[in-house]
């Protein structure tokens, strides 16, 4: 039967070409697609670790005009994990700011920080007074985010003597421009001030109060709970530790979300080669109908001849899957090469992947075989 199928199978190049290319695609697309997820993966966790392992962010549910003891967080600060800990608040996520004309309005987050608060972001003073500066702050003085002050037409080079723009309709003094890119880049959007200066020009408390600390990668988890005790000790400001999750949680969860795009991806793709097999095997019954008419005319069973039709579906999906895996791991291999990525490889994915497309030209070929077993000897006569 097998050597039946396979002479079949060569008599037609064309129509053989054709299906096993549909399930070689589908194949390929499916391990490649698995193989860069699991790959992208590693890349992924390498790059939260480095982005969130080393901040700590508590928060009061109770924010107060006096926000944090300076001596608590002064005391955070000297704990030996730590590299800088300060107030980096928001104290309204969107606050009217516009240049004192009333052009390039918009709406921008209004944050109250201090200087330690900028360092435990790393968030950079690019053009002005140095960040020091913010703890001498009482009046309407603010340090405005770079893309905030391209916004308004203020170069990060310009010099900002009698710079100005108006918060909520208040004008206030630009004194610096600031910018960061590790992970808290809306102080680059927004408008930051010190908390006496929040408090006597905008008044009111802000939405939140929150002390960011700077540590050592690993030790978040323990300067987190550490800080809770230290800032409120009898639990007036109801604090919580609202750190980002790990960077175990967060790979976890983003590499879910990648092989689920990559099943769907595949099962489409495999769905194609299904309907690929399909539709050649059906034009190949029609076009051999005075050949099966004859082998039913010569004594073959219905059923002989659809396990033929069925053997010659299971010959081009396994001959299409190994050259589709085989496709599959040449194009990730380059991709990760190109992107200087070490390769990932489930040793069990290659032969799931055949097994899949074995699957998929045997139910792909079902129907055509049916056909074929159906058709009559007087079709040979016919013909």
């Amino acid at each position: 039967m097998a050597a039946d199928a396979a002479a079949s199978l060569l008599l037609r190049p064309g129509h053989t070409i054709g299906m096993i290319a549909g399930i070689t695609l589908g194949v390929a697309g499916v391990v490649g697609i698995v193989v860069i997820a699991d790959t992208q993966q590693v890349q992924i966790d390498r790059q939260f670790d480095l982005q969130r392992s080393d901040r700590v962010v508590v928060r009061s549910f109770s924010p107060t005009q006096a926000g944090f003891d300076p001596q608590r967080v002064a005391a955070v600060e000297e704990l030996e994990p730590v590299v800088d800990a300060g107030e980096f608040s928001i104290w309204s996520g969107a606050v009217t700011v516009s240049r004192t004309d009333g052009a390039a309005r918009s709406s921008r987050p209004l944050l109250v920080v201090d200087a330690a608060g900028l360092r435990a972001t790393d968030t950079r003073v690019v053009a002005g007074a140095p960040g020091d500066d913010l703890a001498a702050a009482r009046g309407p003085v603010a340090w405005i985010g770079e893309r905030l002050a391209q916004d308004l037409g203020v170069a990060p080079g310009s010099d900002l003597a009698d710079t100005r723009v108006l918060v909520r309709g208040i004008p206030f003094e630009v004194a610096g421009i600031v910018a960061n890119d590790d992970g808290f880049g809306y102080a680059s959007s927004g408008v930051l001030v010190s908390r006496p200066t929040a408090v006597a020009v905008l008044g009111g408390a802000g939405e939140n109060v929150r002390v960011i600390a700077h540590v050592r990668p690993g030790s978040a988890s323990a300067v987190g709970d550490n800080m809770v005790a230290g800032l409120d000790p009898h639990r007036e400001l109801t604090l919580e530790d609202v750190t980002p999750p790990d960077g175990k949680i967060l790979l976890s969860k983003v590499g879910s979300d990648l092989r689920r795009i990559g099943a769907a991806l595949g099962g489409f793709m495999g769905l194609v080669g299904m309907i690929t097999v399909a539709n050649t095997l059906m034009m190949a019954v029609y076009q051999r109908r005075r050949e099966l008419g004859l082998r039913s005319a010569m004594g073959w069973k219905r059923r002989r001849i659809g396990v033929l039709v069925l053997t010659e579906s299971a010959t081009a999906g396994i001959v299409a899957s190994i050259l589709g895996v085989g496709l599959g791991l040449g194009v990730a291999a380059i991709w990760s090469h190109l992107q200087h990525w070490e390769l990932i490889l489930a040793p069990w994915l290659p032969l799931a992947a055949i097994g899949a497309g074995l699957t998929a030209s045997l139910v792909g070929g079902l129907i055509p075989a049916y056909l074929a077993a159906s058709t009559p000897p007087m079709t040979a006569m016919r013909s």
